[in-house]
């Protein structure tokens, strides 16, 4: 059967196409830009701004010219010339879709064409990316072309925290930050008193680096602000007590599953969750006392319990987070840094406190809450780019509308990626490791050594140096030193382990020397439950057609293949016969740990989009209550309608509850309800005899106007501004506490949801 992709090529490279006809368009301009001195060039530049200000011309009408002038620009302030597939990027971002370019193609450079592109309309530009690290190198390495052009920029990092320093760097035309800080600022912004004090003035264009990281990696967890809750610190104390004497069921069954009757609870590691079994019931309400650990009164003890079984059973120290200065701090999953501030919610931060023995601090409550899918969201255009997002283009797709792009590379990659290497304990797979470092270390091949928590690798670090192997170490605990020490990770007989920190965003430069030797070679120490991010590793080395290598050394204890790995790779090393120390290397098993990691995606998948359908219903409601404070915060909204409808509301439903309904005879009205109620609401004084004689529209009335006299009666001392800022001020108040009881409400609501799922209910 004839291939119709091989004669009319795939959408991928149609597109492509395309794009290509306005590149040749651009490099025909790159002579006549050339020839211009600086104040010529920008003077082309500020023409092209006016045209499009005065609507003369489209940003489509002015990209060439635009994309050819900023190449000029960086070429006299950075040295760097565009690469045509940069510019082939450049224009995928125009046009809000994800540009896919392998890792080391110079994305940072390739969006300084849209960015400039987009600026022509006097709205900032932002540029989104993982860590402060990057967002600070970006902005101060592309800082020159834009500062020509006559374009101002901000950096916005967790350190700013200066109101007006922070407003100063969002009224930038290009503003760099993290994804958390931009989602944070938007959500303090929506807690503010002052219009003057948002820092988010619009969410016009957006470019996401590293966007699978940001828009799927971390989409699983919602940007939360919370406030403290009143709770006993002495309940997670008593939690604590009674999960060290549960025992955890282990012994195995014939069909190799659990015995429940074996222990008090089981660990269900693929979920993160804890099951308490029967036993374990009756032994925990005998412990704490109760006769029903699960009735009404007892939920926050069989709450805490929970929490407390999961921070000592399956949170580890080193590796979902960290003790640092008397605090537990969280680590990052995905990019391996401490999240500083992030707290675990329901309670699990405070059972992890307790069981390291530090100051438990008081459990919050969601004052505002967004999730990153819902953010972004809010922008006019969206764009991104990252070395690896065609494994998950269907959600970028279902989920954002954003279509990925993937652009060729400008010189083939020479990068050797060996196959897997597995062993059969974690002490053969550390030992092979260091056997490899000390054969590549002899012919001062530099060496990037991957590992998946701070844990293993300061494991690692005490096996290396034992062996007198001279090497760097980078985790969450040393990130000071960071720049240094990937700047010297690729230098001639370098050694440096490092955990997922070092995996994306991070440009490790080698010379020819080491070039001759074979590059830098990285070495997985295990497989990720995300293949993007073993990519990310991998794409470290042999970056711009440099020489590279690498490969992972696995074990069966690893996390991935312990849990969601089949059998098959234990029954091939079984049937093998494998000896302690020797390992397999083949195609298929690389193949069935890829298979394991599909399986993680895919859960990961389904637990992203139950997020996402839960925020859209709850983001409908941000929407319209963000909306509605935007005008209060406003000092020229006049509020004075809204209060006039807010008044004859409550007096149409106290009239309602009185049974004072039009048409219905007078001798039903209840009156003394009625006269208490406003008493009670108003402070306001109404006797049964002024009120007897009139029907129901008489009566409404009479009542409508006495409360509106003797409310203007108090306001009169004010003048019209004041009056105006006082009734903004306390209905803001109201708004917003009514605003937390909701988010409140809905936290125990989603609570209640998860536990549904557990009987495979919707």
């Amino acid at each position: 059967m004839f291939n119709i992709k091989k004669i009319f090529g795939s959408r991928n490279d149609r597109e492509l196409k395309k794009y290509e006809k306005r590149v040749d368009l651009i490099n025909s301009f790159e002579t006549k830009y050339k020839s211009l001195t600086d104040s010529e060039l920008k003077a082309s530049f500020y023409e092209l701004k006016e045209n499009v200000e005065d609507k003369k011309k489209t940003l489509d009408n002015v990209l060439e010219d635009i994309f050819a002038i900023t190449r000029e620009v960086s070429i006299r302030t950075t040295g760097m010339r565009h690469f045509d597939v940069q510019l082939l990027g450049g224009i995928v971002l125009h046009e809000g879709k994800i540009s896919e370019m392998k890792t080391g193609e110079g994305k940072t450079l390739v969006a300084t064409l849209a960015v400039v592109l987009n600026s022509l309309v006097s709205r900032s530009v932002h540029i989104v990316t993982v860590n402060d690290y990057l967002a600070s190198r970006d902005a101060e390495e592309m800082s020159p072309i834009y500062q020509f052009l006559g374009l101002s920029v901000g950096i916005v990092t967790s350190d700013i925290k200066d109101e007006e320093d922070k407003i100063k760097e969002y009224n930038a035309d290009v503003v760099y930050g993290t994804n958390n800080e931009f989602g944070f600022d938007y959500l303090r912004d929506n807690m503010v008193f002052s219009i003057d004090k948002k820092v988010q003035k619009h969410h016009y264009f957006v470019i996401v680096d590293e966007v699978d990281s940001i828009l799927v990696d971390e989409a699983r967890t919602p940007l939360i602000i919370s406030g403290p809750v009143n709770a006993k610190m002495a309940d997670y104390q008593k939690a604590d007590e009674v999960a060290r004497k549960l025992q955890v069921a282990s012994v195995k069954k014939a069909d190799d599953t659990i015995d429940t009757t074996s222990g008090d609870f089981v660990i269900d590691e693929k979920h993160k969750n804890i099951i308490i079994t029967e036993n374990g019931i009756k032994k925990a309400e005998e412990l704490f006392g109760v006769q029903n650990l699960y009735d009404l009164e007892n939920a926050s003890l069989a709450h805490n319990l929970d929490q407390s079984l999961k921070a000592r059973f399956i949170y580890q120290k080193d590796t979902d987070y960290v003790v640092k200065e008397n605090q537990v701090i969280i680590v990052d999953e995905f990019t391996g840094r401490l999240s500083e501030g992030r707290r675990f919610s329901e309670g699990l931060h405070q059972a992890l406190e307790v069981k390291e023995k530090v100051e438990v601090q008081k459990e919050s409550q969601t004052l505002a809450d967004i999730t990153f899918q819902n953010y972004f969201r809010m922008y006019d255009k969206l764009a991104g780019m990252t070395g690896t997002a065609q494994t998950e283009a269907t959600e970028f797709s279902q989920i954002y509308n954003l279509e990925v792009l993937s652009i060729p590379t400008n010189k083939k990659i020479a990068r050797i990626d060996r196959n897997d290497l597995i062993y059969k304990s974690e002490s053969e797979k550390f030992q092979a490791v260091v056997n490899k470092v000390r054969e590549l270390n002899k012919k001062q091949q530099p060496v990037l050594i991957g590992t998946a928590s701070i844990e293993k690798s300061e494991a690692l670090h005490k096996l290396l140096t034992r062996e007198k192997i001279k090497h760097n170490i980078l985790n969450a605990k040393n990130h000071e030193r960071e720049a240094s020490i990937i700047e010297n990770a690729g230098l001639k007989g370098a050694v440096t382990v490092a955990t997922n920190m070092a995996g994306r965003g991070v440009d490790i430069k080698v010379n020819d020397e080491v070039q001759a030797l074979g590059g830098l070679f990285i070495l997985g120490t295990e497989r990720h439950e995300s293949r993007r991010i073993d990519n990310q590793l991998r794409g470290r080395a042999g970056r711009q057609g440099d020489s590279g290598e690498s490969q992972f050394f696995l074990s069966l204890e690893d996390s991935l293949l312990r849990i969601f790995g089949s059998d098959k790779i234990k029954t091939i090393m079984e049937r093998l016969g494998i000896k302690e120390g020797e390992h397999i290397e083949s195609k298929m098993v690389t193949r069935a740990v890829e298979n394991a990691q599909k399986k993680v995606e895919s859960m990961h998948f389904d637990s992203r989009k139950h997020l996402l359908e839960y925020d859209d219903v709850a983001n409908k409601q941000r929407v319209s209550i963000y909306e509605f404070r935007d005008n209060l915060i406003d000092e020229n909204y006049k509020i004075e309608d809204k209060i006039n409808t807010i008044r004859e509301e409550y007096i149409d439903s106290v009239l309602i509850a009185s049974n004072v309904i039009e048409d219905l005879d007078s001798s039903e009205y209840d009156l003394e309800y009625l006269i208490q109620t406003i008493k009670k609401d108003l402070n306001q004084d109404f006797r049964a005899e002024e009120l007897k004689s009139l029907n129901f529209e008489q009566l409404k009335t009479y009542i409508l106007n006495v409360v509106i006299d003797d409310y203007d009666k108090k306001m009169s001392a004010l003048h019209d501004t004041q009056r105006n800022e006082i009734e903004r001020i306390i209905y803001l108040q109201v708004l917003d506490n009514a605003w937390r009881e909701h988010l409140y409400q809905m936290d125990i609501l989603k609570t209640g949801i998860g536990l549904r799922s557990y009987n495979n209910k919707d």
